[in-house]
């Protein structure tokens, strides 16, 4: 059953029959796709099939599902649902299943090539009414009872019913040696799922573009489906993988399911930023408690009889304006109170999802936190952890934690996540040569723009001079100014360290610091620390007082910086002897493994 669930907003009749296909013994090697959408179809644009079942060594089928009463009088079809609200439907219920078969057809032939065996596959179809016997024949030629699954034949046995509708299509349209139909072997139904599950299976996500959401479409890759089924077939589960290759929002796609099916969840990450942004995608869903590590346990503690006591050792410890760096006693604190409000309100969770793992579990106080606030505990309970051990844990003062080692004592799955689903391929190349990560992927699966990494060069004062000048030029090319994020290893007014201190605005625009949830001036530039933004994108990245970085410290925060861009990427460093030196090698080995030939001439001095 592809989905697994069927969403709550289905009519009852289609829940009937899923349940039903669902609990056939007989059908366990079919595989069926409910509430398929068809992009197109010959008679106009968009439409849905109720179940697409594939049989091996049988065939396709088509179901059209009509609950209810169900009459037709002068060549009008209506049906009643159960509380007499009466439908006209616009055609048919046969003409519709049919046009819908021959839509998916044209799908499959138009994705795989006339030629190819699965599109020669054998379709079929059949409407099907749970609720009433099949209406009497003989009626226009337009209704054929082998077409028709009533409530009878759902009481006996849907997989014969269904298997009636393959065969009843195959004597129609006999199997020959060359070019007719043919019956489906499992690895053409291996194909065809990989193209129908994903038409079907698509996830809505936000992407963050500078201080703005942009809602998009983001189809998972079949690389994350199959880590979906690891996480239903497993109770406890590491999944690692480098920046880009869709953590977080596998980490959110799981959330979803779990309380779908009436879980409580705690999803929590570690960076504030990308926690705020989780926790306003799951509001208004229930079941789901979500944020970043801090502001979870800072909740939790604030409910208990100690929050008088917790929030005084609260303002001794926290400074928000340098909300990046470790603080003493503050992961202690936050677990000790927070585990207070957890036992106080009796609070347990089914299931936890960690994302930025690589930057919670260090700390065994956080480990304590979590094993009280999941049920069964760490050791029994239901929880996956996804995070970067290699390139993403860039917390001060906090040396990268090996899972292995943390989570030795737990029975557990380990998977990996490698496709980089997030970059531009010259943005995962490069940051592959920087910092010696390489990513995995997929040309044709990328649908950003394949533009090289930029780079540019500064004399002494002149950032400020070269990033406005590399402002216009996006802008006259097209880019919205709120597309652009301005990144930095050091705080903007950091005198010591940044180029841009004391600057405010840029080619116009005011620089504002990038804050989750916040509502953004028109025009204006978002601003961030490479450790504030870690977890984020944005389609356009500049990232400014990157210099002389070497050093496995200054490479993660390189590596976490750059992946944070999509579509394009642009570097401004100091023009010293000592940054040329560290750069140039890189930016000689960029132009060798570059794969395109786009526009952007060579770097340039301001």
């Amino acid at each position: 059953m592809i989905p697994r669930w069927i969403h709550d907003g289905a009519p009852a009749s289609e829940r009937r029959v899923f349940e039903k296909l669902e609990r056939d013994p007989a059908a366990g090697s079919w595989t069926v796709l409910h509430s398929l959408g068809l992009a197109r179809r010959r008679t106009g644009p968009y439409g849905e099939i109720d179940f697409v079942v594939i049989i091996p060594g049988e065939g396709i089928v088509c179901l059209e599902v009509k609950g209810g009463d169900v009459s037709c009088e002068k060549g009008v079809w209506r049906t009643r649902n159960r509380y007499g609200n009466v439908e006209q439907l616009k055609k048919s219920p046969f003409m519709q299943a049919r046009g819908n078969m021959f839509a998916l057809r044209d799908s499959i032939r138009k994705h795989f090539g006339e030629p190819a065996t699965e599109s020669r596959c054998l379709t079929g179809y059949a409407v099907v009414f749970p609720d009433v016997a099949c209406p009497p024949l003989p009626v226009p030629p337009e209704v054929d009872r082998a077409e028709v699954i009533d409530c009878n034949d759902l009481s006996k046995s849907v997989s014969d019913a269904v298997a009636r509708c393959a065969r009843h299509a195959r004597r129609n349209h006999p199997p020959r040696d060359r070019g007719g139909p043919v019956l489906p072997a499992s690895g053409h139904v291996k194909n065809l799922l990989k193209f129908l599950r994903p038409d079907f299976e698509v996830v809505v996500t936000s992407q963050i573009k500078i201080g703005r959401i942009v809602e998009n479409l983001l189809r998972l890759t079949a690389e994350q489906f199959d880590r979906l089924d690891e996480l239903e077939e497993n109770d406890r589960c590491l999944l690692t993988g480098a920046a880009g290759t869709g953590k977080t929002m596998l980490a959110m796609e799981y959330a979803r399911r779990e309380a779908r099916k009436g879980a409580r969840v705690l999803l929590i990450c570690f960076n504030k930023l990308l926690g705020d942004w989780i926790r306003r995608r799951f509001d208004g869903t229930a079941g789901v408690t979500a944020g970043n590590w801090h502001g979870v346990a800072r909740d939790f503690a604030r409910r208990s009889s100690f929050k008088d006591e917790f929030e005084k050792k609260d303002r001794a410890i926290w400074n928000p304006d340098v909300d990046d760096r470790n603080k003493l006693g503050l992961d202690e604190t936050y677990a000790e109170y927070g585990q207070y409000g957890l036992e106080e309100h009796g609070v347990l969770f089914d299931v936890l999802v960690v994302d930025e793992a690589q930057d919670v579990l260090w700390s065994p106080h956080v480990l304590g936190f979590l094993d009280a606030a999941l049920r069964g505990g760490l050791a029994g309970g239901r929880w996956a952890i996804f995070g970067d051990f290699n390139r993403q844990a860039i917390r001060p003062n906090v040396e990268p934690v090996d899972p292995g080692a943390v989570l030795s004592d737990y029975q557990l799955a380990k998977s990996k996540l490698s496709w980089n689903c997030r970059n531009s391929r010259s943005i995962a190349e490069a940051t592959a040569i920087v910092t010696g990560v390489e990513s995995r992927i997929r040309k044709s699966d990328s649908t950003v723009p394949e533009l090289e990494v930029k780079h540019h060069y500064y004399r002494k004062s002149g950032l400020a001079t070269l990033l406005t000048r590399t402002v216009e030029r996006l802008t006259a090319g097209g880019t919205p100014v709120e597309d652009i994020v301005v990144l930095s290893p050091c705080r903007i007014d950091d005198r010591q360290r940044s180029g841009l201190a004391g600057i405010e605005r840029i080619a116009g625009h005011p620089l504002v610091r990038a804050e989750p949830g916040a509502e953004v001036e028109p025009g204006s530039i978002r601003v961030s620390t490479i450790s504030r933004f870690k977890g984020l994108e944005s389609n356009v990245v500049v990232m400014v007082n990157v210099d002389a970085m070497d050093g496995a410290r200054n490479e993660s925060l390189l590596y976490v910086g750059m992946t944070r861009a999509q579509a394009l990427l642009v570097l401004l460093i100091a023009d010293t002897a000592q940054a040329r030196g560290v750069w140039e090698p890189r930016f000689r080995e960029m132009a060798r493994r570059a794969t395109t030939s786009t526009a952007g001439g060579p770097d340039e001095t301001a």
